[in-house]
């Protein structure tokens, strides 16, 4: 499995999301590594609180837009939010009751999920927003 990389395709347009996906992106790469390389449960466990918890300070940014902008999509995106938010806390779950496979599992989820979040649905608020003087 190949880790997402951050590109321009994937940009929204809105300097603050960019920037923050982008950061996002990387986190996963970092966790990647540490379980590529076998670094400890602890560390792996760290990285993965880490960037959930930064994940949530990324929606929290997102709806305050959407909701200051009247995005009309709003209620559907935050749902998704907290799929990945209630997904999030079920393999923090996992990991700590040492489930085997669940590296594997973790990175496909968090690949697939940002990969199609960001090109599907994120950008769908990109006009939105832009139309509303966002950049």
């Amino acid at each position: 499995m190949e880790m997402v990389e951050w590109s321009e395709s994937m940009s929204v347009g809105i300097a603050k999301i960019d920037e923050q996906h982008c950061r996002l992106i990387q986190m996963m790469g970092e966790l990647d590594t540490a379980i590529r390389e076998k670094a400890g449960e602890d560390m792996v466990e760290d990285i993965l609180t880490n960037l959930f918890n930064y994940a949530q300070v990324h929606f929290a940014l997102e709806e305050e837009l959407f909701r200051k902008h009247k995005y009309p999509e709003m209620a559907l995106h935050e749902l998704e939010h907290q799929r990945f938010i209630a997904k999030a806390f079920a393999f923090k779950e996992k990991l700590d009751a040492r489930k085997p496979g669940l590296s594997l599992e973790l990175l496909t989820f968090l690949s697939s999920w940002v990969l199609n979040h960001i090109e599907l649905t994120d950008k769908r608020y990109s006009k939105h927003l832009h139309d509303c003087g966002e950049s």
